[in-house]
């Protein structure tokens, strides 16, 4: 095997094992969202004592499900798209705008992570959750991360279109 196929496909087995641990993060996250909420609802509605700062924590923690979401949803191809050009366009055609389009949806959510890297703010602009005073900081940081997942997904998308490998969701 050349050594540019071999080296695409390390990085996606690569891309694959980091949106998994996305994955178990968001899913540990649904898990604690269940608790909590569970929990909120008991006390406010039995002991008719509400729980100061729990919507501050289920946002921080919903932010985190959504951060799996995003990547092991990219590399699991569950994003929603039409396919409108398949209908009505030979496959030369949509080989070449299946390739324009990894690269640009990479190059926007390439965009998305600097974005959220030096946009994330702190106590020092009072980017805070509203109670409990969390700093959002971290949590740009987990979603960042994320759409860097899946715009590397995308690149590697990308490069099999570009070599005329198999792309991915043709080999699910």
């Amino acid at each position: 095997m050349a050594e540019g196929p071999h080296l695409v496909s390390r990085l996606d087995n690569g891309l694959g094992l980091l949106a998994g641990l996305f994955a178990a993060a968001g899913g540990i996250g649904i898990l604690v969202l269940l608790g909590v909420t569970v929990v909120a609802v008991f006390w406010r509605y039995a002991l008719n004592a509400p729980i100061f700062g729990i919507e501050d924590v289920s946002t921080v923690t919903l932010t985190v499900v959504a951060a799996g979401a995003v990547s092991f949803g990219g590399r699991r191809g569950a994003h929603v798209s039409i396919d409108l050009i398949d209908r009505f366009a030979p496959a030369r055609v949509t080989r070449v705008t299946d390739t324009f389009m990894y690269l640009l949806a990479s190059a926007m959510c390439f965009l998305a992570v600097y974005a959220l890297f030096t946009r994330a703010c702190g106590m020092e602009k009072a980017c805070i959750t509203s109670n409990l005073a969390i700093e959002h900081r971290p949590f740009f940081w987990i979603l960042a991360g994320a759409f860097a997942i899946y715009a590397l997904q995308l690149a590697v998308q990308f490069l099999r279109a570009v070599t005329g490998g198999i792309p991915r969701e043709a080999q699910d």
